[in-house]
């Protein structure tokens, strides 16, 4: 009796030492950091702040479920408010710290200027914009949308194949004064290619107060369409002046804001009013990921906004490739070049269904190439106009053509 007794006290006492040590290893486990550098204040917030919104919501959510394969995870937002300085500081402050990643949605002209910094680290950078210049040629900067060259390309596309006229149908670009906003420039030789006309190009201040003059210049060139890459800031002014001037030409904006749209214009400045998305959105409830989306949000507000829904959607991807580099590596060995194997590991990832697939390979780091349109109809709802198009890759496709 007392011997059967020894041996449960010592089964016991196993039991509890496995129990115990299996703590203390987990507790062990290293954390990751994730460092976000986004415009939280400055000209560009309301168009990017919710991205990072959406990186800390998720992250920490991930966190307090588990981590990745158990390990703790970080977040830091760093408000770059539209400055270079301030992303290059923020940039060579991070990028020396064991197991730590790297995400930038602060100005497109910040991501361009660092290209070349981010291959001489060897830190790969997920890009919450689509500026096509810092992805092609392909190098560590990483997106999980197709570029503003290519969505241009993808609308005149789109026009070619409505078209019913024997004429050439007329486009007109309204872009907003910044890198990424003027990138559609580089498709003009796309869209001549497949007989859509250019036929005007205008500029919007990142701040406008009245944008009268240049509507009006865009309005003589009698253009067919208009396609634009106007922040929520400039498309609030630019769609009250072009309902208080009477223009109806239809027009498509780049990242379709449109629960900020709602917000901030008239119904009847917005009616008809279109645009790109490359995730699903705030409006479509039935999607798994947009029902996460109203869950982290809701410390916030009812309601997430596109960029918040689209950011999320990024962020799913960033902690994917790194969870792909901890599985090959392991922690230690956890560094920029794993984390950059980790993304092109990546193949028809959907992010719970926020994106139809996300895929990168060497020489295509857009990660995504889909998009859609969609429009505000007269009563203020929103629904698809098309279903997922590919869109071309631009750059890689003017290279080859020698242009």
């Amino acid at each position: 009796m007392k011997a059967k007794k020894l041996m449960g006290f010592v089964a016991v006492s196993l039991l509890a030492m496995v129990f115990c040590f299996g703590n203390v290893l987990a507790a062990e486990k290293g954390p990751i950091h994730f460092v976000m550098l986004t415009d939280l204040t400055g000209p560009a917030h309301a168009q990017v702040a919710p991205n990072g919104w959406a990186a800390e919501d998720y992250i920490k959510w991930l966190n307090n479920n588990g981590g990745i394969n158990g390990h703790p995870l970080t977040v830091e937002i760093v408000d770059t408010k539209y400055q270079l300085p301030l992303a290059r500081t923020a940039y060579a402050r991070n990028k020396g710290r064991k197991q730590t990643t790297i995400s930038f949605d602060c100005f497109s002209g910040a991501i361009e200027a660092m290209k070349g910094q981010f291959a001489t680290d060897k830190i790969p950078v997920a890009m919450n914009t689509g500026h096509g210049p810092a992805l092609y040629p392909a190098s560590w900067v990483f997106a999980t949308l197709p570029p503003y060259d290519d969505t241009l390309c993808t609308y005149a596309k789109w026009i070619k194949a409505n078209w019913k006229e024997k004429r050439k149908p007329r486009l007109a670009l309204l872009l907003g004064d910044y890198a990424s906003g003027r990138s559609p420039e580089l498709a003009k030789w796309y869209c001549e290619k497949i007989g859509v006309e250019i036929v005007s190009i205008e500029y919007v201040p990142v701040l406008p107060t009245d944008t009268s003059d240049l509507l009006v210049r865009m309005r003589d060139k009698k253009p067919d369409f208009v396609f634009d890459t106007l922040m929520p800031d400039q498309v609030k002014v630019v769609l009250k002046d072009r309902f208080k001037l009477g223009i109806k030409i239809p027009q498509l904006n780049f990242v379709f804001n449109s629960d900020l749209i709602k917000a901030t214009v008239p119904l009847e400045a917005y009616a008809g009013y279109m645009g790109f998305q490359c995730s699903a959105s705030w409006w479509e409830t039935d999607n798994p990921g947009v029902k996460l989306a109203y869950k982290l949000y809701q410390h916030r507000g009812p309601v997430p906004n596109y960029m918040y829904v689209w950011g999320l959607s990024g962020v799913m991807v960033w902690a994917e490739a790194v969870k792909n580099a901890l599985n090959t590596v392991g922690y230690e060995k956890l560094d920029g070049q794993a984390i950059r194997d980790g993304y092109l590991q990546i193949k028809n990832y959907t992010s719970m269904g926020l994106l139809k697939e996300v895929s990168y390979y060497p020489d295509d780091l857009r990660g995504s190439k889909w998009l859609k349109i969609c429009k505000f109809n007269n009563d203020g709802s929103i629904s698809n106009v098309t279903s997922w198009m590919e869109a071309p890759h631009n750059l890689k496709l003017k290279a080859k053509a020698g242009k």
